[in-house]
This record gives C-alpha cells, sequence and structure tokens, in this order.
C-alpha cells in the first residue's frame, strides 16, 4: 500500500528533522532568552520552525529542516486517509464513518502541514490557529477510524493501538484547551512536556498504524492472488 509507505517514511523522516534540527536551533526560549541551544522541557515544537530564535539569533536551518518534516507528515497523511476501504472495511459496516475518517483525516494532514510553513514568528494567528483546529480534528478522526475498525471486525492490535491513542488525543486535547495557562512558567512547561509526549504518541501510533495495514494489504492481495 503505496500510501502507508509513504506516511510511515514520513514519520521517520519527522523523527530524524526534528532531532537535527533541535540540534541546529540557536537557543532561547520563551521565559529565558539567554538559554543555549533547545531545551525539551522548555521550547515547544514550533520554536524550532521560527526564523529568529528566542535569542535573537537567525534559525534559517532549524526552520528548514522542522518545515520539510511537519509539512511532510501532514501531506502524508492526506491519502492514507482515505485507504480505509483496503484496510478497515472489511465487513462493510459503518459507510459513514468511513467517509467521516477520510475527510477527517485529510483536514488533520491539511492543518499539520499548515503549521509547518506558518512559522510562530511570523505569523502567530494563522499558525495558533492551524494548531487549535489540528488537534481538534484529531481525536474526531481517530474516534472515527476506531469505531470504522470495531464495527468491521479488525479488534486485534489494530483496534488496540487507535483506541489507546485516542485516550492520549483525547487527554492532551484538554491539556490545551482546559490546561494550564501558557502565561506562567508552571502552565508553559506542562504544555510542553505534555506536546512532547503527544508527538512521541502520534508518531508510534503512524508506524503502527502504517506496518498493520501494510501487512493487511499484503495479506488482500494474497489471498486474491491465490483465488
Amino acid at each position: 500500500m503505496m500510501p502507508a509507505r509513504l506516511l510511515r517514511y514520513a514519520a521517520l523522516q519527522f523523527v530524524v528533522l526534528v532531532g537535527l534540527a533541535m540540534a541546529f536551533y540557536q537557543g532561547g526560549t520563551w521565559w529565558d532568552p539567554t538559554t543555549s541551544g533547545y531545551a525539551l522541557g522548555r521550547n515547544f515544537l514550533s520554536d524550532l520552525g521560527m526564523t529568529r530564535a528566542y535569542s535573537g539569533e537567525t534559525n534559517y536551518v532549524s526552520c528548514v529542516m522542522f518545515t520539510i518534516a511537519l509539512t511532510s507528515l501532514g501531506l502524508g497523511l492526506v491519502p492514507f486517509a482515505w485507504t480505509w476501504r483496503r484496510f478497515a472495511f472489511t465487513q462493510g459496516r459503518a459507510v459513514a464513518a468511513g467517509h467521516a475518517s477520510a475527510v477527517l483525516g485529510t483536514l488533520c494532514g491539511l492543518a499539520f502541514a499548515g503549521i509547518g510553513v506558518t512559522p510562530f514568528d511570523l505569523a502567530l494567528h494563522a499558525h495558533n490557529t492551524l494548531v487549535l483546529v489540528g488537534f481538534g480534528l484529531l481525536p474526531v478522526y481517530i474516534g472515527a477510524l476506531s469505531f470504522l475498525l470495531w464495527r468491521n471486525g479488525r479488534r486485534g492490535a489494530l483496534l488496540a493501538s487507535s483506541i489507546v491513542y485516542l485516550v492520549v488525543v483525547v487527554g492532551y486535547a484538554g491539556l490545551i484547551f482546559l490546561g494550564p495557562s501558557l502565561a506562567t512558567p508552571h502552565g508553559h512547561k506542562l504544555q510542553v512536556v505534555g506536546q512532547k509526549l503527544i508527538a512521541g504518541a502520534s508518531i508510534a501510533h503512524l508506524l503502527v498504524l502504517c506496518t498493520l495495514a501494510r501487512a493487511l494489504d499484503t495479506r488482500v492481495v494474497t489471498i486474491r492472488s491465490i483465488s
């Protein structure tokens, strides 16, 4: 399944490029512009995409790497969102949930790609709006996909991973919309740590989803060729 292969590549590329972007980040945090390098507990991932770091130094290398990483991941999700008929729609049930998951997955992917091309320091309003849209739609997308998997008999590792991830996403959405304010050092740090956790969980879930989707697709192709 080509969309699954592309999305898995984008997820792995995201890990590599974000790691490099952290290494090239020019320093500074929202609360302390004098810090050197990237602080995992005090810098958001979006800080990597700024054209000028909080330290005042230009941050172009980190910015380009972050932009490529997040844009590729977001755009990779779009075609994958439409493959639900091949890896989840085995018994012809919950058609509406399938179409809804495709649309929601597309919107999520476009929102995340949009975050990548709207640097925090140049397009603050657009960047924050896309963050809220992306993470607001993400739990709905995962919920629709989980329901689709359940209704079509996918009740093994594929469904279990989606349900676990759904719980994590809902928790993070609650942190964004109902959690402590970014206006305090404590609230800022909690939001930063929460973002790192959801980023790690998202990459892990995408890799599981893509791997299992490819395996299921290969099994279907094999059965068809034998028959």
